[in-house]
């Protein structure tokens, strides 16, 4: 009797640390998902700038950051996701681009500077992964964080760092709860990039408000949307 209680004792608390501590993303089927989700943020901004802004490609540096906490969550920086080489920096690029243009913010959105007086938008990815943890039941994660300076004639406009984290409970959560652990990473992860870019445009839609071109030397004021036009 004693050496079953033992064995079950044992059997549990095992079970116990498996499922809290185990990063069960390295093990999903390959391909079993859809492509990365189109999620959008639907940010429509309540002003808009005379500025251009250029989305320089993002500069991955996720390798550097892996094992930090992210946005005070357990959540840490990861290696497991299911996105292939350069396809990461390439992916935020298209998805910073497509947001900045719905928003209205600015006047035109670039990838690339034409003039003096734009305003490039460099970013670090810090990490854009996805944790899937558990045994008996799973619970996944999509992880984000991203490092953005905005500059403009060489001078720091702003500069923070963005970190967002989504979990299949949360009510960001766009996917179903039945699913390929590999489509659940890939939705967590769109899902917590989503998040994080809404935070990143209400943020720059406030800071622009205090920017000012550096050879004019005054604050540009914002112009109503029923103006535009």
């Amino acid at each position: 009797m004693k050496r079953t209680r033992s064995g079950s004792l044992v059997f549990i608390v095992t079970v116990a640390i498996l499922s809290s501590g185990c990063n069960r993303a390295a093990v999903r089927i390959l391909g079993a998902s859809l492509a990365f989700p189109e999620t959008v943020t639907n940010y429509r901004a309540k002003a808009h700038y005379p500025y251009t802004i250029v989305v320089l490609t993002p500069v991955d540096r996720r390798s550097e950051h892996y094992g930090e906490s992210i946005a005070g969550t357990r959540w840490k920086g990861c290696s497991t996701d299911p996105l292939l080489g350069d396809d990461a920096a390439a992916l935020i690029q298209k998805r910073l681009v497509g947001e900045l243009e719905a928003s209205g913010l600015f006047s035109s959105v670039a990838t690339a500077s034409s003039r003096p007086d734009d305003v490039v938008m460099r970013t670090e990815i810090h990490a854009l992964c996805s944790q899937a943890v558990g045994v008996l039941f799973i619970r996944v994660a999509g992880i984000s964080a991203l490092k953005v300076t905005l500059e403009q004639n060489g001078k720091v406009l702003y500069d923070h760092k963005f970190e967002k984290v989504v979990t299949d409970a949360d009510k960001e959560y766009s996917g179903s709860q039945v699913t390929f652990i590999e489509q659940a990473m890939k939705v967590t992860m769109a899902d917590s990039l989503r998040e994080l870019i809404k935070s990143m445009l209400n943020r720059f839609e406030v800071e622009a408000a205090t920017w000012s071109r550096t050879a004019a030397n005054h604050v540009l004021q914002p112009t109503p949307l029923a103006r535009r036009g």
